[in-house]
Parts: structure tokens; C-alpha cells; sequence
């Protein structure tokens, strides 16, 4: 059996529900299993996310026809928390190129990873730049610099949280392809869209120009920020 890349898989958690999804190339649900527990805990109950899981993947895998290696995971959580961040540094009458601006992102993420520390960062967003004391919310082109600064948003979650459904996954030889935060999401949710799928895989393809996106080396170049992008690998 062999994983195709026109079907996604997806595992939504949120307060005591479960929900695994495999949509088509179209954001057409083919397959959705939901289970919810009926206690107050706020707690993701581990033990019943594997009997879930337990329950489906080997379903899907079979109705398929396929191996079920990675999933795109959607979490909703009360510890999920954004941090605002500013960097700066003088570029001396330069123009501004990819470079200068990854180098400023870097050490923001460093900082913010040593700040913080014990968090997995779901969203990095650019709020706007600062360029001599004039505000733009995207990068303008050939604009030369003495002073930059940049702002950004982190959407953060405490690691345990990955950690655990992580080593849960990995009991069936899942990975985690990409980590959403469902409240980020959400703040989408009125272009149309046919379901909270389509707006992550909208996510994933620069519905937010401002937003670091996360892909691999050998992934095509969206846009602006492709040296960046590899650093959170």
C-alpha cells in the first residue's frame, strides 16, 4: 500500500472530542469518525485518544487501500497562548533583502524559544514592519534602510502536549506533519471555505502572506520567507 498525496489525513482534538478526517484534493471530506467523553476534565485523555485512534486508523488504512504515515493535526487547548515580539537592528543604509530579514526572524524565534522555553511554536505571524519609522504590513520591494524593526506573533503550546500525542502516534508509526492551532484558524473562517480542512490546507499554501511558513528543503518556494522556512525543521 502505498500513502498517496492526494488525501490528507486529519485529527482534530479539542475538549473531550476526537475527530480523524481524510479529505480529497478538493477539501471534500471522505471519511470523518468523531467520539466525545462525557466528563468535565479538561485534560486530553491519552488513554481514550489511542483507543480512538486504535479504532480508525486501521479503518481507513483498509477503506483506502493505504498506509497511513503522517497526519495534520488541529488542536483547540486552554494552554494555547500568543506572545507578541519585537526585533530590531540597524541595516546601515542598505537595501533589504531575504537574508537581512531571516536573520532578524532567527534570533526572534531563538529568543522566544529561550524565553519561554518548553513550547512548541504552532504560528509565527509578522504583524508589520517598521523601516525608519514607517509601518508596512508586507515587505516593500528595493526599499533601502538604515533601521528595522519587526513585529511578530507566536502562537505557542506547552511541548508536553505535542510530546504526548507524539509518542501516542508513534505506537502506529504516525508522524506529525504539521501542528494548527484551531482558535488561529478559526480567524478564517468566513472566506467561504468548505470546512476547517480546506482553511488549513489554505494555511499551508499563503492564505496569510505574513505568516513563516514551515515546510521542507525540497519544498517549492512560496514567497518571500524560503531560507527561513527550514530553520524549524
Amino acid at each position: 500500500m502505498q500513502n498517496k498525496i492526494d488525501n490528507k489525513v486529519f485529527l482534530f482534538i479539542r475538549q473531550n472530542e476526537f475527530i480523524i478526517s481524510v479529505v480529497d484534493l478538493k477539501s471534500e471530506i471522505i471519511y470523518t469518525k468523531e467520539s466525545k467523553i462525557d466528563d468535565e476534565i479538561k485534560e486530553i485523555n491519552y488513554d481514550f485518544l489511542n483507543f480512538f485512534l486504535k479504532e480508525n486508523i486501521f479503518e481507513i488504512e483498509r477503506k483506502l487501500n493505504k498506509f497511513v504515515k503522517s497526519i495534520y493535526f488541529i488542536i483547540e487547548h486552554d494552554d494555547i497562548y500568543s506572545v507578541n515580539f519585537s526585533v530590531k537592528n540597524k541595516m546601515d543604509s542598505i537595501f533589504l533583502c531575504n537574508d537581512a530579514v531571516n536573520n532578524l526572524l532567527l534570533e526572534a524565534k531563538s529568543c522566544c524559544k529561550q524565553t519561554l522555553k518548553n513550547v512548541d511554536i504552532l504560528h509565527m505571524k509578522i504583524d508589520q514592519f517598521c523601516i525608519d519609522n514607517e509601518y508596512f504590513e508586507l515587505l516593500p520591494d528595493k526599499k533601502k534602510c538604515e533601521n528595522l524593526s519587526i513585529d511578530l506573533s507566536f502562537v505557542c503550546l506547552p511541548d508536553h502536549v505535542l510530546d504526548n500525542i507524539k509518542k501516542i502516534l508513534g505506537e502506529y508509526r504516525i508522524s506529525i506533519e504539521k501542528t494548527f492551532s484551531y482558535s488561529y484558524l478559526n480567524n478564517f473562517l468566513n472566506l467561504k471555505s468548505k470546512n476547517i480542512y480546506e482553511i488549513a490546507q489554505k494555511v499551508m499554501t499563503g492564505l496569510n502572506e505574513n505568516e513563516v511558513s514551515l515546510t521542507n528543503k525540497s519544498s517549492k518556494n512560496r514567497g518571500f520567507f524560503e531560507k527561513f522556512f527550514d530553520f524549524f525543521r
